[in-house]
């Protein structure tokens, strides 16, 4: 598929010369260069969850994945400052990013290169540790303060998508990344079928409503465990967490419910090692799955 062109309001030229151009930059306050970046997206995506451990990460690196698939230039920025773990699903953990001479700003990580929409750009606080055990203990203004430096002061370019991989909850990084995106955002809920995860999950969509943010819909992960049958080989779903939570919440909260994913064990193998299921197992049924849900995030915000 052909490169896919960006409408945006800003060219790629005003944001290199203003991000290259110590005198250009220091002319411009934080918001003033985060709106700047801002301009040059043309959808932003907000991946969160109301509780840890139900797969939000893992959702927002194939959603990334998924889009620079079909040629589109696409950004994943990792909004969870003490819990990063994007830069270990794309195998990126030894990369760092490139600091731009003479000025406070720098480019992004390179990720893996898909089709013709180039390299999926990757900023995270991981980058920046000594090593992956380094903890990062910060009170909220310090971790909200490395959230705006990662938009304000990393040179994005132009991007068909940026997708925004948040911390679990409603605290001051899902507070303070919805302020930032702007418009031409939407959120992303994901859950897994039990109660007590979609319990959380209402929490997040209500706020969401209450920032005023689009909710795109909600993704039921973790939706079953997908074995092969030793003697016969036919698959076998087994629903170790239930099933169909997160699609009730979605009817009871009038949200779109995007679809269900469920667990593979060869696809958390593949995780563990830095490699979408995506990539690994393009076939597999989680993959089936997803493509569908990413066809319904398209159709909603383009």
């Amino acid at each position: 598929m052909s490169e896919k062109k960006v409408d945006v309001e800003v060219s790629k030229e005003d944001i290199d010369k203003a991000m290259g151009n110590p005198q250009k930059q220091a002319q411009l306050t934080e918001m003033e260069q985060i709106n700047l970046m801002m301009k040059g997206v043309k959808h932003k995506i907000i991946v969160c969850s109301g509780k840890g451990g139900v797969g939000k990460t893992t959702v927002a690196v194939n959603l990334a994945i998924a889009l620079a698939a079909k040629g589109l230039s696409v950004g994943i920025l990792d909004v969870d400052i003490t819990g990063p773990n994007v830069p270990k699903m794309l195998n990126l953990e030894d990369e760092r990013p490139t600091v731009i001479p003479g000025t406070n700003t720098f480019t992004p990580v390179h990720g893996p290169m898909l089709s013709s929409g180039g390299p999926i750009q990757v900023m995270s606080m991981a980058f920046l540790l000594e090593t992956p055990d380094t903890p990062v203990i910060w009170r909220g203004p310090l971790k909200m303060k490395a959230i705006r430096q990662f938009i304000a002061e990393g040179n994005w370019g132009l991007l068909d998508y940026l997708i925004l991989d948040l911390p679990p909850g409603t605290s001051d990084e899902t507070l303070d990344a919805m302020q930032l995106v702007g418009d031409n955002s939407g959120v992303v809920i994901v859950t897994t079928p039990q109660e007590v995860a979609t319990m959380d999950a209402r929490k997040t969509i209500n706020m969401s409503k209450a920032m005023k943010r689009k909710v795109v819909g909600i993704i039921e992960n973790m939706s079953g465990l997908t074995v092969k049958c030793p003697k016969c080989e036919e698959e076998i779903k087994i629903d170790l967490f239930g099933s169909g939570g997160g699609e009730k919440a979605a009817n009871e909260l009038n949200v779109p419910f995007l679809g269900k994913v469920p667990i593979e064990h060869k696809i958390m193998q593949q995780g563990d090692k830095g490699v979408p299921f995506l990539i690994s197992n393009p076939d597999s049924v989680s993959a089936e799955a997803f493509d569908d849900i990413v066809k319904k995030i398209r159709a909603d915000m383009e």
